[in-house]
């Protein structure tokens, strides 16, 4: 019995690593970009047109990187940004809303899959 923990215990490692090539896998971290609601509430409860809101970017990808962001409504642009981080690093980015209107507001990293949408409410 003793002997057979001792051979999986040693074991696993190639073996497990057969298996991730197999699948493309890997054991290195895979790098992110991502987007967050500074208030979690807001993606439910909304914000009030004219409102800043308040999202933090964080940057994990692994290297310096320059964020265009876009806030998009009804196929239009609200607002638009840039913001630089070390990775890492993650800010917090003010999104104006001035010009939009009661809806759906959706945040997106230009170039990338990455946004969040949250309700827009009329004043």
């Amino acid at each position: 019995m003793c002997l057979a923990v001792i051979v999986l215990v040693f074991a696993f490692t190639p073996i497990s690593r057969v298996l991730l090539r197999s699948v493309n896998g890997s054991f290195a971290p895979t790098g992110y970009s991502s987007l967050s609601l500074k208030t979690p509430s807001d993606g439910a409860e909304g914000v009030l047109v004219g409102e800043a809101v308040r999202v933090k970017l964080t940057n994990d990808s692994g290297r310096v990187r320059t964020y265009h962001w876009s806030a998009l409504q009804k196929g239009g642009v609200i607002s638009l940004g840039e913001e630089t981080l070390s990775n890492g690093r993650a800010t917090t980015i003010s999104v104006p809303t001035q010009g939009a209107v009661t809806g759906t507001l959706r945040i997106v990293l230009n170039g990338t899959s990455v946004f969040l949408t949250l309700p827009i409410l009329k004043l």
